[in-house]
């Protein structure tokens, strides 16, 4: 786990169980919710390792789902993500796996979405005590950090044109 205080190690202010599962995703979730500058219309999530064995139990699917819809990790809606995603219109469909094969941490998810006429694709991995980290867009590496309530600054965003594919962000 990689923390810088104190304060990451007691985690965030959040809606529960586990700030690993619950918190970390959230800030993945809502991070995409930046890029794409709102919520998607389609989703595809891949849990892997732990998220895949634990999802339902921990509220990891809720968690992404409410980052998604743009919900903070101190959210009380979250708990009914599932409900406000389908009343917004949002489709979703998860995959579980053993392993990634892009980054080697137990709580890591690859999340595509289209928005409109914008697809992207994200790997996240929810570091622990809220913290973490988004290491793929779009098959390109990145090492952006992220913590419960960080708020995105800039995002860069460009298009392939024959696939008008979100392409970089910088947080």
């Amino acid at each position: 786990m990689e923390f810088q205080s104190c304060f990451d190690i007691i985690g965030p202010i959040m809606v529960g169980p586990s700030s690993s599962h619950t918190a970390g995703v959230v800030s993945i979730g809502k991070f995409i919710y930046e890029l794409v500058g709102d919520y998607p219309q389609e989703v595809n999530i891949v849990f892997y390792d732990s998220f895949a064995e634990t999802y339902q139990g921990h509220g990891t699917d809720k968690a992404l789902l409410g980052g998604l819809l743009g919900m903070a990790t101190d959210d009380t809606r979250i708990k009914h993500s599932l409900e406000w995603a389908k009343e917004a219109g949002m489709q979703y469909k998860f995959e579980f796996q053993d392993t990634c094969e892009y980054y080697d941490h137990p709580n890591t998810t690859l999340v595509t979405v289209k928005h409109d006429d914008r697809f992207v694709k994200v790997g996240g991995a929810s570091l622990g005590g809220g913290l973490s980290k988004i290491f793929m867009i779009n098959e390109k590496m990145v090492d952006i950090r992220l913590s419960a309530g960080d708020d995105f600054t800039v995002l860069a965003r460009s298009y392939q044109p024959r696939e008008k594919v979100l392409m970089e962000a910088i947080g």
